[in-house]
């Protein structure tokens, strides 16, 4: 017999001395107990009204500034540099839109540990040009709509915003850039997650394109049938930020679309100079 007090196997092995094998309890639970999926859409709808609340402090804040600055050159004699209906409309959606999101990313992270790119799913796709083509026959499918139903002959407000080409110029970058990256986030980035999840996809997709088609009513004077028309593609957009779990396809779809009835804009616009 050893004069060591830990026991001995018949082969003369110290007991317990061998490594813990799988098979030998806790170690096996360890190896064989799967990751939790991560929770998506991880933020709620606390969220969203926290970012509503920004928001409208936001546009309320850069219409006081913008208004401000019109007052101002007026007042010095200067009523021909006035910020035209087209710039003001520009610029709200860079100093109201921008800064509530950039809150919003600031929330999420601060509550969550992800920022607004990891709940919109923004980043670097394959397909672009699947996704331009889908917004582009979009755009041709609302263009046709336009005209069988001659809704071009409608009285509405965004004629008015556009009076000059310099303004037709100003619209068409906003339209082709911040513009849809903003109400993409928005629309099919936060809230869609958060309706799909609740709602299942199809009631999901089309709640949040109803959404997206209201606020474009007082452009287009509420006549129903460019709000229909506007949910329709607010759908395909919806669609296609489902199917690719990706608010940067449907940004670039949106864009697209957006381009192409500029350039029909811009053709209107030459044809009735010349």
């Amino acid at each position: 017999m050893s004069g060591s007090l830990v026991p001995e196997d018949p082969i003369g092995e110290p007991l317990g001395s061998a490594e813990r094998t799988v098979e030998d309890g806790p170690l096996f639970d360890e190896i064989a107990a799967p990751a939790s999926p991560p929770v998506y859409p991880f933020w709620g709808w606390l969220d969203v009204l926290l970012f509503v609340v920004v928001l409208v402090a936001c546009l309320f804040l850069a219409s006081v500034i913008l208004a401000g600055i019109n007052i101002a050159l007026v007042a010095s004699g200067y009523p021909q540099y006035a910020l035209s209906l087209a710039q003001i409309a520009a610029l709200i959606q860079l100093l109201a839109f921008g800064p509530a999101l950039f809150v919003l990313s600031l929330v999420l992270r601060a509550r969550y540990q992800q920022g607004l790119r990891a709940a919109a799913q923004l980043g670097p796709i394959r397909n672009l040009g699947i996704y331009a083509g889908a917004g582009l026959a979009t755009a041709i499918l609302v263009s046709v709509l336009n005209y069988v139903f001659k809704l071009q002959e409608l009285d509405m407000p965004m004629n008015e915003l556009i009076k000059s080409d310099a303004d037709l110029i100003l619209i068409g970058i906003a339209a082709f850039t911040f513009g849809p990256l903003f109400e993409e986030i928005i629309f099919r980035g936060i809230l869609q997650p958060l309706f799909v999840s609740g709602m299942g996809a199809v009631a999901g997709i089309f709640v949040t394109a109803l959404l997206f088609a209201l606020p474009h009513g007082t452009q287009y004077g509420w006549h129903w049938q460019l709000i229909l028309i506007i949910t329709v593609a607010g759908c395909v957009f919806g669609f296609i930020r489902w199917q690719a779990q990706s608010t940067t396809a449907s940004t670039i779809a949106h864009a697209a679309y957006n381009g192409l009835l500029l350039v029909g804009a811009v053709a209107e616009r030459m044809k009735e100079l010349s």
